[in-house]
C-alpha cells in the first residue's frame, strides 16, 4: 500500500465518526434515489409488459347498444388495427348472511372464453365453457377478500333478473389494474367485483342479442388518434355512443399514471436535498482537515509528491465516504422498494409485480452521491493545492478577536464568559455557522413537508365525507328514471330524506380546448350534499349556467362568463351553450356542476333521477339494504361510511408508511450535520476547553461552551426550518397534484411541532454524544499539543 492510501486509512479511521456521519446523508439521497426510481421503473415496465402481453387497447367507447356488426365497420377506420365490441353490465350479489351491498361489473368473453383484446391473465381453474351460461371468471383481488374460490356459487342480479353463478376461474385484465365502482374514491375489494362470462350467456341476461354496448381498439404505427376517435365518435352517435377516450382517461390507467408521475416527483425533489447538504459538509469536513495539515502537506511536498497526488489523496477522502454511503444507501433503497412495491401488489391488480434491481439505477445513484462528495472537495483540493511547502510547514497566523458589534451586543445583554465565547466563535465562522442553521433547517423542512400530507388527506377526508357528503346511502339506479322512484324510496320504513341526483355525460368545448366530463345536478334546498372548496367555504351553484372545478376550468381555458358548448354524449347528442358563471378550487377530479333545469335542457329526456341519497335511521339500516337489493331499478348501493372507513384505510397504510422512511431521512440530515459540526468546534477549542478546566471550570460548565453554541445554531434553524418547510409543502403539494386528486395545502400546527420536535431530538442526541468527549477530556496531553 502507498504511503498516501496508509494515510488514507488512518484518516478514515481516525474521523469516522464524522465521515460516517457525512454517509448516513449521502445514504438517504442514495436510498430515495433508489426507491423512487427503482419502484417507477418496476411499476412503469410490469405496466407495459402487461398491456403488452394482455393487449390493453389504446382506445375506448361506450354505447346504449349497437348490432354486433358495427365492430366490422369501426376495424375498417384507417389506423385501426384491431376492434372488439362486447357487453358490460352492473349486477347486484347476494351474499348469504351479509346485508351491505356488493356490486360487479360483467364482461362478456366469447365462448371459449377469450377476448383478443384486454385478455384475461387465468390465475386458477377454467375459462366459462360453451354451453355453461352460469359459468363466470371472478377477479382475483374480489375472491380473495371475499373468500370465494373455484366450485363456488353466487347469486346476481343482473339486468333485473336473478340468476346463480358458478365461478370456475379466478384472473384478472389489464383495464382492471385499479377497479373502482362509481362513486367511490378508492378501491374496494369486498364490495366491488370484476367478472367474466360467456357472450351469448350475458347476451340473453341483459336482452341483447348480437349486440353491444362497449367498443376497445387497437391501433396501428403512425396512426392519427384523434382522427380514429373523431370517426369512431360519428359510427356510434345512432347508437348512443358517449364518446370514444384514449388511455389518459381510462380510469384504470389514469389512476396508475397518476401514481407514477407522483414517484418521479419526489425523485426531482427529495434526492437533491440530500445531496445539497451533504455537498456542504464535505466542504467543511474537509477544509477543516486540510488547515490541520497544513505542516503535512508542506513536508509531503517537500518529499517530491505532486499537486496532484496531494489532491487525489483528499479526492479519494471524500469519495470513500461516498462508497460507504452508496452501499448503505443501495442497501436500504431495496429494502424499502420492496416494501413500497408490497403495497402497490396489494393496491393494483397486477399478474406480476416484483421490485427489479437495474443495474443502471445503483449506477446513477452511485454516480450522483460520489459527484456531490467531490463537489464538496472541490474547495479542500483547491486550497490543498495552492499551498507551497515553505508557507505550509510554517503554523498559520492565529485568529484576531477585535472588539466588534458581536460583542458590544454581548455586554449590552449580560453574556457571561461563556456566552462571550460562544457568540464569538459563531461571528469569526459565519459561513460555517450558516450551514449548519441550513443544513438543520433542510431536515426540518423536509419532515415537515411530507408531515403535510397527512394533514392534506385528513383535510379531504373531512371536506368529502363530512362536509360535502350528509347522505348515509347512495343508491344508483340501472338507468336514469323520474321521480316516480324518489317517492318509493321515500317510503321505505326508517328513510329520513330523500334526494335526487345525477350526472350527465358531456364533451365540453371552449376554442380549441375539448375535455370530456359529467355535469352534475346540484338541487337548490339540497341538505344531503354541497361543494366545499379548497378553503372549506360551502359554495352555492348559481342558476342558468355551469359550474366548474378550477381544475377543469383551467385545463379549457375558460373564465367566468364565457360561452361553453356542451355536447351530450350519448342519448340525443344535443348541444347546447350555456355560460360559465362561477369556478370552485375543489380537491377531487375536474367536475362541472349545473341545476337541475339546466341539466333537464341539456339532456332532454325527462328523465332527472340519476341517483338518490338517503339519510337514513341507522337502527333501520340492515332493513333498507335488504329492501334495496330486491329493487330491480338498484344497480347498486354505496354507504358513506364503509367509504370513509376504506378511505382511511389506504391512507393509514400507504402514506404512514412513507412518513415512517422521511422521519428516518430527516434525522439522517440533523445528526450528519450537527455531529460534524460539534466534532468540529470540540477539535477547535479542545485546548481553550482544557484551559478552562485549569482555570477551574466544572465539566458541566465547559461543556455548556461546545453544547450552547450548537444548541443556538439548532434553535435558529427552527424558524427557518419552518419557513422552508411551508415552501417545499406547498412545491409538493402541487407537484404530487393530478387530474384525479388536487391535494389542499391543509398544514396544523402539529405538524410544525412534530417536525421541530424530531429535529431537537436528533440534534440533542447527537451533540450529547460529543459532549461525552468534552468529559472525558485528557487536559495534560491537549495543553502539551502543539498549537
Amino acid at each position: 500500500m502507498k504511503a498516501l492510501d496508509l494515510k488514507l486509512v488512518r484518516d478514515l479511521w481516525r474521523m469516522r465518526g464524522q465521515a460516517l456521519a457525512i454517509a448516513l446523508v449521502l445514504a438517504a439521497a442514495t436510498a430515495t434515489f433508489v426507491l423512487s426510481v427503482g419502484v417507477h421503473r418496476s411499476l412503469s415496465a410490469t405496466r407495459e409488459a402487461y398491456y403488452a402481453r394482455n393487449h390493453f387497447a389504446d382506445v375506448f367507447a361506450g354505447l346504449t347498444r349497437a348490432p354486433r356488426s358495427v365492430v366490422a365497420r369501426i376495424a375498417q377506420i384507417p389506423g385501426v388495427q384491431r376492434a372488439e365490441g362486447n357487453i358490460v353490465q352492473y349486477a347486484t350479489l347476494d351474499f348469504p348472511g351479509r346485508n351491505e351491498p356488493v356490486r360487479a361489473l360483467i364482461n362478456s368473453v366469447d365462448e371459449f372464453g377469450r377476448t383478443h383484446l384486454n385478455a384475461i391473465t387465468l390465475r386458477k381453474g377454467t375459462l366459462p365453457r360453451p354451453g355453461h351460461s352460469s359459468d363466470v371468471v371472478a377477479d382475483e383481488s374480489f375472491a380473495k377478500a371475499n373468500g370465494l374460490d373455484i366450485g363456488d356459487k353466487i347469486t346476481a342480479q343482473i339486468y333485473g333478473r336473478r340468476q346463480v353463478l358458478d365461478i370456475v376461474g379466478i384472473g384478472l385484465a389489464p383495464n382492471y389494474i385499479y377497479a373502482l365502482p362509481p362513486g367511490d374514491l378508492v378501491p374496494d375489494e369486498r364490495r366491488f367485483g370484476i367478472f367474466w362470462m360467456g357472450r351469448k350467456a350475458l347476451e340473453a341476461a341483459t336482452d341483447r342479442r348480437e349486440a353491444i354496448n362497449a367498443l376497445s381498439l387497437t391501433l396501428g404505427y403512425g396512426a392519427s388518434r384523434s382522427d380514429v376517435i373523431r370517426k369512431v365518435d360519428t359510427i356510434l352517435a345512432p347508437y348512443g355512443g358517449t364518446g370514444a377516450y384514449g388511455r389518459e382517461d381510462h380510469l384504470s390507467h389514469a389512476f396508475l399514471d397518476s401514481e407514477l408521475k407522483q414517484l418521479d416527483a419526489m425523485t426531482r425533489v427529495i434526492p437533491p436535498i440530500f445531496l445539497l447538504v451533504s455537498t456542504f459538509l464535505v466542504y467543511i469536513v474537509l477544509g477543516r482537515m486540510i488547515r490541520t495539515e497544513r505542516e503535512q502537506i508542506g513536508l509531503i511536498k517537500a518529499f517530491g509528491y505532486s499537486n496532484w497526488a496531494i489532491g487525489a489523496h483528499y479526492l479519494k477522502f471524500a469519495l470513500a465516504i461516498a462508497a460507504v454511503a452508496i452501499t448503505l444507501g443501495s442497501l436500504a433503497g431495496v429494502w424499502m422498494g420492496q416494501a413500497m412495491t408490497r403495497l402497490y401488489a396489494e393496491y393494483y391488480r397486477f399478474p406480476f409485480l416484483e421490485y427489479q434491481l437495474s443495474p443502471q439505477v445503483f449506477a446513477q445513484a452511485g454516480g450522483l452521491a460520489a459527484a456531490a462528495a467531490a463537489l464538496g472537495a472541490l474547495g479542500g483540493v483547491r486550497a490543498a493545492v495552492k499551498l507551497e511547502p515553505a508557507v505550509a510547514m510554517s503554523p498559520p497566523p492565529p485568529p484576531i478577536y477585535r472588539a466588534g458589534l458581536v460583542e458590544q451586543l454581548g455586554r449590552l445583554a449580560g453574556f457571561t464568559a461563556i456566552g462571550h465565547m460562544i457568540a464569538r466563535h459563531i461571528a469569526r465562522w459565519p459561513g460555517r455557522s450558516a450551514i449548519t442553521v441550513f443544513g438543520v433547517a433542510l431536515s426540518g423542512g423536509l419532515l415537515f413537508s411530507t408531515l403535510q400530507f397527512i394533514d392534506a388527506s385528513r383535510s379531504m377526508l373531512d371536506q368529502i365525507f363530512a362536509r360535502a357528503q350528509h347522505q348515509d346511502l347512495t343508491v344508483t339506479f340501472t338507468e336514469p328514471r323520474n321521480e316516480d322512484v324518489i317517492r318509493a324510496l321515500a317510503q321505505l320504513p326508517g328513510v329520513l330524506r330523500v334526494e335526487a341526483t345525477r350526472a350527465i355525460p358531456v364533451k365540453l368545448r371552449f376554442g380549441s380546448h375539448s375535455e370530456r366530463a359529467a355535469i352534475e345536478s346540484v338541487e337548490p334546498d339540497t341538505q344531503l350534499t354541497a361543494r366545499i372548496d379548497s378553503r372549506g367555504l360551502t359554495i352555492a351553484q348559481p342558476p342558468g349556467g355551469l359550474m366548474f372545478s378550477r381544475q377543469l376550468a383551467d385545463k379549457l381555458g375558460a373564465h367566468i362568463g364565457d360561452p361553453i358548448e356542451v355536447e351530450l354524449l350519448g342519448g340525443r347528442r344535443t348541444k347546447t351553450v350555456l355560460p360559465l358563471v362561477r369556478t370552485i378550487d375543489e380537491t377531487v377530479g375536474a367536475r362541472a356542476y349545473a341545476d337541475r333545469s339546466t341539466q333537464e335542457r341539456i339532456a332532454r329526456d325527462a328523465a332527472p333521477v340519476g341517483a338518490a341519497l338517503l339519510k337514513i335511521d341507522p337502527a333501520a339500516r340492515d332493513r333498507i339494504l335488504i329492501a334495496l337489493k330486491d329493487m330491480p331499478v338498484v344497480l347498486g348501493v354505496t354507504e358513506r361510511e364503509a367509504a370513509l372507513i376504506k378511505f382511511t384505510q389506504v391512507i393509514d397504510t400507504n402514506i404512514l408508511t412513507m412518513i415512517s422512511f422521511y422521519v428516518a431521512f430527516a434525522s439522517a440530515i440533523a445528526i450528519g450535520v450537527v455531529y460534524n459540526s460539534a466534532r468540529i468546534l470540540f477539535s477547535e477549542r479542545a485546548h481553550e476547553l482544557a484551559t478552562l478546566r485549569v482555570l477551574g471550570y466544572q465539566r458541566d460548565e465547559v461543556a455548556i461552551v461546545l453544547l450552547g453554541e450548537v444548541g443556538f445554531l439548532v434553535v435558529l434553524s427552527l424558524p427557518l426550518g419552518c419557513l422552508i418547510g411551508y415552501a417545499m409543502a406547498q412545491l409538493m403539494t402541487a407537484m404530487f397534484s393530478s387530474d384525479l386528486f388536487r391535494l389542499p395545502y391543509a398544514a396544523t400546527r402539529a405538524s410544525y411541532g412534530f417536525a421541530m420536535l424530531v429535529v431537537l431530538v436528533a440534534a440533542l442526541a447527537t451533540a450529547l454524544l460529543v459532549a461525552r468527549r468534552v468529559m472525558r477530556l485528557d487536559m495534560v496531553r491537549v495543553l502539551k499539543a502543539r498549537e
